[in-house]
C-alpha cells in the first residue's frame, strides 16, 4: 500500500540492517556508544568509524512524488518488509549453517536482486543512458519543429513523429525515466532478475579468516569470470552466461554465490586465497567505499591482476604476429 507523509526522508540505498552484520566487534560496549563499522574508500584509505544509520543514504532516493505532489513511500516500505525478512533468514539460519527452506531462500534470492538494483550507483549509471537518449530525442524534436513541411513528411515516413502523435514512448516518459529511474524501473527489473535467479544454484561460503569478507556501497555484485575471452563489447555481465557469479557478502563470516553450476550449493569452507578474491572483486566493483569490521586492510585487494595468455587481447595479438588474423 501506499503510504505519505513527511517521514522517511532519509533512506537507505544500502539497509541499515544489512551493514550492521559489520560491526566492529572489539570497540568496548557500553549505553552511551554507538555500534560502528570500518568506512574505506575505494583505494583502501581515510578509514573511518561510521554507525550503520549514517551509511549510505540519500534523500527520498525511493519516494515518489504523485502529481500532487504527495510523496508515495511504497517502495521504501516495501524494501523495509524485504530488509526484515532476509535478516530472520540470516540470523536464523545462515548464522546457524541450517540450509533455508525454499520459502526463505526466494526472501533471500529477492534481497539479493534489489540489493543490485536499489542503489545510487545503479540508480546514477541509468540515470546517464537515458540523459543520454533524451538529448537525442530533444535534437530530434527541435530538427522536426524547424524543418520544412516536405522534410517534415519524410522524417515522419522513415518513422520519426512528433511528441504529440508518437504512440510509443515519449519524450517526457524518458524525461520521468531519466529523473527517477529507479521509482519506474525497479518493477520491470525485478520481474526479469527474479525469475532467473531462482533457477541457478546457491551456496554460501564460509570463513574463519580474522578480516573476512568486506561489503560495499554496491553490495550484490555481477561478474563473469570467463567474460576475459570475449571481446570488450561483449564482456557485460549477464545472467544468462554459463559461468556467471552473483555474489553477496552476508556477513563478515559468509558470502552468498549464486551460480548456473550444478554442484555448487550448501555451505562451503574457504580459506584467506578466496576471501581475497573475494574482496577484490567487491572492492573492484564498488561506487566509492567499502566497509570491514575491523581497521585493515590487504593489498591484494587493490592489485590488478595481470592479463591470463587466453584473454582475448592475448589470442588476438598472437594472430596478428602469425598472419592468422588481418591487422
Amino acid at each position: 500500500m501506499a503510504k505519505t507523509g513527511k517521514s522517511h526522508k532519509k533512506q537507505h540505498f544500502v539497509p541499515q540492517c544489512y551493514t550492521k552484520a559489520w560491526h566492529d566487534t572489539t570497540a568496548p560496549a557500553g549505553p552511551t556508544r554507538t555500534p560502528y563499522v570500518w568506512l574505506f574508500n575505494k583505494v583502501g584509505t581515510d578509514a573511518r568509524r561510521k554507525a550503520p544509520v549514517n551509511l549510505f543514504t540519500e534523500t527520498d532516493i525511493y519516494t515518489i512524488v504523485r502529481p500532487d505532489g504527495q510523496r508515495d513511500l511504497r517502495l521504501e516500505h516495501g524494501f523495509q518488509e524485504l530488509e526484515d525478512k532476509f535478516t530472520r533468514v540470516r540470523n536464523l539460519k545462515f548464522n546457524r549453517r541450517v540450509w533455508p527452506e525454499a520459502a526463505d531462500l526466494a526472501w533471500v534470492i529477492g534481497f539479493a536482486a534489489t540489493a543490485q538494483a536499489r542503489t545510487a550507483a545503479h540508480r546514477n549509471f541509468h540515470r546517464e543512458q537515458w540523459a543520454d537518449i533524451r538529448n537525442r530525442m530533444e535534437e530530434f524534436q527541435a530538427a522536426f519543429e524547424a524543418a520544412p513541411p516536405e522534410r517534415k513528411e519524410a522524417m515522419t515516413r522513415v518513422g520519426f513523429h512528433s511528441q504529440n502523435s508518437s504512440p510509443g514512448m515519449t519524450l517526457d516518459d524518458v524525461r520521468r525515466l531519466e529523473a527517477q529511474p529507479i521509482q519506474k524501473m525497479i518493477g520491470p527489473t525485478l520481474r526479469s532478475v527474479i525469475p532467473v535467479l531462482t533457477r541457478m544454484n546457491a551456496a554460501v561460503l564460509c570463513t574463519d579468516d580474522p578480516l573476512g569478507f568486506v561489503t560495499t556501497d554496491t553490495p550484490c555484485t555481477w561478474f563473469d569470470p570467463e567474460a576475459y575471452k570475449l571481446q570488450p563489447i561483449f564482456r557485460s555481465p549477464a545472467l544468462g552466461a554459463a559461468t556467471i557469479e552473483v555474489t553477496l557478502p552476508i556477513s563478515l563470516w559468509q558470502c552468498l554465490v549464486i551460480t548456473h553450476r550444478p554442484d555448487f550449493n550448501g555451505y562451503i569452507d574457504v580459506g584467506q586465497r578466496v576471501v581475497d578474491e573475494v574482496n577484490r572483486r567487491h572492492i573492484a566493483h564498488c561506487d566509492e567505499n567499502f566497509i570491514s569490521h575491523i581497521e585493515a586492510t590487504r593489498q591484494v585487494w587493490f592489485e590488478q591482476p595481470p592479463m591470463p595468455d587466453d584473454a582475448w587481447e592475448k589470442v588476438r595479438e598472437r594472430k596478428i604476429a602469425s598472419g592468422e588474423w588481418p591487422v
